[in-house]
């Protein structure tokens, strides 16, 4: 399936995979697209959980993100714990849930991403780290609301029929 909004990558790139490091492990990692206007915009979305407390009660937790447009000045971005809407059932871990505003024209390939375990806000003392990449498989410079939304139906509907036949 061709399409302006698609990326096609040689054999070097390679897909990144969930990690789990000493306190973190990655649960979801995308670009959000956001389909609202005819030119598309997207922004980060990463869900972690903090499997190992680092050794304060409540830490301050920030990302720092790769900005598609100029690397050199990252997002910083402060993570929200998560709270299980059921109060009877609470997650196994603390969560943490990232999300950046618009990052402006995202481009295929890889993007760096870091969380930050710090004891408090002040951001003084840094208790642990966790790292992993994002690919993108969208060039929003190039792909437009309409072929989006017509070439991720026909994909849905593919994928619906694939589905179908396997069972």
């Amino acid at each position: 399936m061709n399409f302006s909004c698609g990326c096609i990558f040689d054999k070097s790139v390679k897909e990144p995979h969930f990690k789990k490091s000493k306190h973190f492990e990655d649960l979801s990692a995308s670009f959000a697209i956001n389909a609202k206007n005819e030119k598309l915009g997207a922004h980060y979305s990463w869900l972690v959980q903090m499997h190992k407390n680092p050794g304060v009660k409540d830490p301050y937790i920030e990302a720092t993100l790769e900005n598609p447009n100029d690397p050199a000045r990252p997002f910083l971005v402060p993570a929200i714990q998560l709270e299980n809407s059921d109060p009877q059932t609470k997650f196994p871990h603390p969560r943490y849930y990232v999300l950046t505003p618009d990052v402006g024209e995202l481009n295929c390939g890889l993007y760096k991403m870091k969380l930050t375990a710090y004891s408090d806000k002040t951001r003084s003392k840094v208790l642990a780290e966790h790292e992993n990449e994002l690919l993108s498989r969208v060039n929003t410079d190039t792909c437009y609301k309409t072929e989006f939304m017509e070439k991720m139906n026909a994909a849905a509907r593919q994928a619906e029929q694939d589905w179908e036949k396997r069972r």
